[in-house]
């Protein structure tokens, strides 16, 4: 039998530094489906990529794989079993393999449940080409483009949620920023202007103090459709893949980054795996990257 993650995986959960989960759910993908066979098509790509970064590296964080959570309807009793099971680790780097967009509104109210509880303040960094602030669409305020709204109902602070990529608005979405104008929002067309390192600098003076615990949200989509194809809603003129590393790993390597999810790869659409390969290889330079800072 081949080696999930060959060499990174560990059947002891204390000797883990990540624990992984699949959530198989694309029920509210609006536009393309498929992303439900994302987690174990990326478990399955898996053992054949070699435990190294791309500078050759060897990868040292082992993986603890809790297997796959079920969604419910209203992401309740989803987000309660990632609060008991998963967040509860509280020691542990949390790696969420979706699914479609929507299943973040569980994932987003265990970790803001967590940090509460630990007494620290709960941020979210949404990579996405969309910015999923509905209120509702297509009559569902679960939509994969209702994340973001379903959060600040939550009582997320507006100033703790920052946007990145995004290109392809609602217009209701338009309405709701001027509701929330300390939300921060970069889009593509700005990022692609400037680069990278203007909005790390910002992002770490925002966020240094270790009072802030922070989520990643990535939405494969947040890259150019000509870097990953595979994905329910692709959307032109978006962000290079090493440009979407460069940010991830140099907001893990220096802020308080415990958790990452990677949504909306849909394998059925992809071409030869490029998408669901560049969703794997950007988790092994996490992992590089968290191997940086547990070294510190």
């Amino acid at each position: 039998m081949k080696n999930e993650f060959r060499d990174l995986l560990t059947e002891n959960i204390t000797e883990s530094d990540i624990l992984l989960l699949g959530v198989p759910f694309d029920k509210n993908a609006s536009v393309g489906k498929g992303a439900s066979l994302a987690p174990q098509t990326l478990r399955d790509l898996s053992y054949d990529l070699p435990a190294l970064d791309m500078h050759g590296n060897l990868l040292k964080s082992k993986i603890y794989d809790l297997g796959d959570f079920e969604a419910d309807e209203t992401f309740s009793n989803l987000a309660k079993e990632m609060e008991e099971k998963f967040y509860s680790f509280h020691d542990k780097f949390h790696l969420i393999f979706g699914g479609d967009h929507s299943i973040a509104i569980a994932s987003e109210r265990a970790f803001y449940n967590e940090c509460l509880k630990n007494n620290e303040e709960p941020v979210i960094i949404h990579i996405d080409a969309h910015p999923d602030i509905c209120d509702s669409y297509h009559d569902s305020i679960y939509s994969h483009a209702c994340p973001i709204k379903r959060a600040i109902d939550l009582g997320y602070k507006d100033y703790n949620i920052t946007l990145i990529g995004v290109r392809g608005f609602e217009a209701q979405e338009i309405e709701t920023f001027k509701k929330h104008p300390t939300l921060d929002v970069f889009k593509a067309v700005d990022v692609n202007k400037l680069g990278i390192e203007p909005l790390l600098t910002l992002l770490r003076a925002k966020y240094r103090d270790k009072k802030y615990e922070i989520h990643i949200s990535y939405d494969i989509d947040a890259n150019d459709p000509s870097f990953a194809p595979g994905t329910g809603t692709p959307e032109a003129f978006g962000l290079a893949s090493i440009d979407i590393l460069n940010l991830i790993r140099g907001l893990v390597e220096t802020l308080n980054v415990t958790s990452l999810e990677i949504v909306e790869v849909a394998p059925p659409l992809d071409v030869n795996n490029i998408t669901s390969w560049l969703a794997l290889k950007t988790v092994y330079e996490l992992i590089h990257s968290l191997d940086i800072k547990n070294a510190k």
